[in-house]
């Protein structure tokens, strides 16, 4: 394999090949770091309204900038009347 290596390094003939493939490589990475950056943005989005929806059906009421949850168990109706 370093045989290999070394000989690739001192051969010319695929100079303009090899800068070629650096080029392309190159446009590759920078194309992978801008698509992971959306990609993050765009699942951080939805985990964001993954939790919002879970805390909002969490929540029984809202007071000042403080949300409680309920502790109340539903009762079930008894001849038309709510359960208090």
């Amino acid at each position: 394999m370093r045989r290999l290596l070394i000989k690739l390094w001192k051969e010319q003939d695929g100079m303009i090949i090899s800068s070629e493939v650096i080029l392309v490589g190159t446009i590759l990475v920078l194309g992978s770091i801008a698509g992971l950056s959306s990609l993050q943005y765009a699942v951080a989005g939805e985990l964001t309204d993954a939790a919002n929806a879970v805390h909002s059906r969490g929540t029984d009421h809202h007071n000042g900038n403080t949300y409680k949850l309920s502790n109340s168990r539903p009762r079930p109706e008894i001849a038309g009347r709510r359960g208090r």
